[in-house]
């Protein structure tokens, strides 16, 4: 009998060490406030040269395991080798990531039907007064809809806690041979790779063919004479060898910026400290706006080796008027068209819209009279 209880007695250690042993590996971390170190796996869809890497996720997860005297640790995977781009909401429902980077909701306009209005396209504004804005946004305690705010109905209803990326510079209209002498070359020939629901109305408005793709697959897609063109900011030219492929660029006029998120579950979110919780929300506001200026400092950069390989930009005002004309009542129509399409679904199109452009304007951007004028 004796011999029994000892062998009940071993089995029973084996079984609680075992326990305790499965308990610190689940979910790929371990609680922040048991003094354990909390380890955090982090994807992000874009490479290391891109300026969200440098600007944000590079310093930000350095800073904070310093400052928490590694007590909170990630283990970072780019340019999707964990998760791809645009995916990582997925990722962090199944709980294969603790953090998503590159958390992308212009691109899930379905779960994430407000963070498109960073991407109306504007007059002038640059990446830090566009950044300036979006922090506000993240925080303004306006209500939009239901008596909640952009934050709640985009983040917190869905149970994450989220960090604004830094801002993008302008998106800029490129392509690969078209100049747009005259407004008869916008037809639907020519096909430009969008990022959101918002660029391929812009791209209606225009008279040409939208393609929505992420912009890691775009350098492929112009390499093939798949697409024609592309919207997007020229800072990130270089990065993705763009600089290589782009012709004619319009300059001068704003076709929207972009915004992702760096986000987490709430779960996880609660497994640091209230003094974990600070460092990391302190440097990611930090981070927002010092990434910002990054990417607007890099802008001379790109245009300069794009222009080295036989790019040519061409501004705004120095298109032919009609042209000029075409592309600025294409952007008033494209806050229309957007504000009307999510009143449609039910969302509160007119005041996010109304939001962002006074957040935008009390920054120091430039919008058309009309967008100025909506009530």
């Amino acid at each position: 009998m004796k011999g029994f209880r000892w062998i009940a007695l071993l089995l029973a250690s084996l079984f609680m060490l075992a326990a305790c042993g499965g308990e610190s590996e689940s979910g790929g971390s371990a609680s922040g406030n048991d003094g354990k170190a909390l380890k955090l796996r982090a994807s992000s869809g874009v490479p290391d040269k891109h300026f969200w890497h440098r600007g944000l996720f590079e310093p930000l997860t350095t800073t904070v395991s310093e400052e928490t005297d590694g007590q909170v640790q990630f283990e970072v995977f780019t340019a999707g080798e964990l998760v791809s781009l645009g995916n990582e909401m997925d990722a962090l429902t199944s709980g294969s990531i603790d953090v998503a980077l590159t958390l992308m909701p212009p691109y899930d306009p379905q779960r994430f039907p407000y963070s498109e209005v960073v991407m109306l396209p504007l007059l002038e504004s640059d990446a830090v007064i566009a950044a300036e804005a979006m922090g506000k946004l993240m925080k303004s305690d306006q209500e939009i809809k239901d008596g909640k705010t952009y934050y709640e109905l985009e983040y917190t209803d869905k149970g994450l806690v989220a960090f604004s990326t830094p801002v993008t510079e302008p998106y800029l209209f490129s392509t690969t041979k078209h100049k747009f002498d005259n407004v008869g070359e916008f037809n639907k020939a020519i096909r430009v790779r969008t990022a959101s629901r918002v660029h391929e109305m812009l791209a209606k408005e225009l008279g040409i063919t939208g393609q929505s793709m992420p912009i890691t697959d775009a350098y492929d897609a112009l390499s093939r004479n798949a697409l024609d063109g592309i919207i997007y900011n020229s800072p990130d030219w270089i990065a993705f060898g763009l600089d290589e492929l782009i012709k004619y660029s319009i300059t001068g006029v704003n076709f929207g910026h972009f915004a992702g998120a760096t986000a987490m579950k709430e779960s996880t979110w609660n497994k640091m400290t209230e003094e974990q919780q600070k460092i990391f929300t302190e440097k990611a506001d930090e981070y927002l706006m010092t990434g910002s200026q990054l990417t607007n400092s890099e802008t001379a950069e790109n245009i300069a080796a794009n222009e080295a390989k036989g790019g040519e930009m061409l501004p705004f005002d120095q298109l032919d008027p009609e042209v000029q004309k075409h592309l600025e009542t294409a952007i008033v129509n494209v806050w229309k068209v957007w504000i009307d399409d999510l009143e449609s679904q039910g969302h509160a199109g007119t005041e996010i819209a109304l939001l962002w452009r006074d957040l935008l304007v009390e920054a120091g951007a430039q919008l058309p009279t009309e967008i100025l004028e909506l009530n």
